[in-house]
This record gives structure tokens, C-alpha cells and sequence, in this order.
């Protein structure tokens, strides 16, 4: 069953057990920590989500403590059942975030092509 659901600066959509993100430009981090975040632990108490795609569309460089929000993400995110975890950015945003996430035993794949993402999360 899809699933849409939108708030300031993100979207979501759940499509065949993925979670697909999208962050805006614009979007706060304190957005995130607070509406974002509740509808992402609602969406991961499903059990039907084995796969989540986060799509970066930021302006603002990635902060410490956007890192810490990442990371907690992918613990949670392991913990719910989720095997795998795709990342999809411009090169700068791509460079900056692999390696640097620790993502628990969550497999990974940052690219800057979101439709690459999705079907790597679905197969």
C-alpha cells in the first residue's frame, strides 16, 4: 500500500516496502528532529519496510550534527528491520557523506541518480 505524506522542507512516499525521502532546500534540522522525524519512526513500526532512499536536495552544507541526526537515522533504521539504506545528492554532498555515517549493518549506496537508488532499494 503507498503511503504520502509532507511537511516543511520534506516529502515522503512509501512505494513496493521503500521509504523514500526528499529534503528540500531550505529544510531545518530542527524540521527534521521534530515532524520529519516522528513520521519517520511511524513509518518504520510498519512491517513492510525493508529499504529506505533519502534523496538530499539541501543548500547548506552537512553539519555535525546533521551527521548525528544521519546516524541515528540508520540505528533506528537497522533496529526496524531495514537492510538497506540509498543516498542520492550532488557530487559534493555524495563525496562528503560516504564514509563519513556510520550506518550499523545497513548496506549502502550514495549516487546522484535517485531513480538508480530506488531500484537498487527494491531489488
Amino acid at each position: 500500500m503507498g503511503t504520502h505524506d509532507s511537511g516543511d522542507g520534506w516529502t515522503v512516499e512509501v512505494d513496493d516496502g521503500v521509504m523514500i525521502w526528499e529534503f528540500l532546500p531550505g529544510m531545518e534540522l530542527e524540521t527534521f528532529g521534530r515532524e520529519a522525524y516522528e513520521t519517520y519512526e511511524r513509518l518504520l513500526d510498519r512491517d513492510d519496510i525493508h529499504s529506505v532512499v533519502t534523496v538530499v536536495k539541501l543548500d547548506d552544507p552537512f553539519s555535525p550534527d546533521v551527521f548525528d541526526v544521519w546516524e541515528r537515522s540508520a540505528t533506528d533504521a537497522e533496529a526496524a528491520g531495514v537492510k538497506r539504506w540509498g543516498v542520492v545528492a550532488d557530487g559534493i554532498k555524495v563525496i562528503s557523506l560516504r564514509g563519513k555515517i556510520d550506518t550499523g549493518g545497513l548496506e549502502t549506496l550514495t549516487t546522484e541518480d535517485r531513480t538508480e537508488a530506488v531500484e537498487w532499494a527494491k531489488s
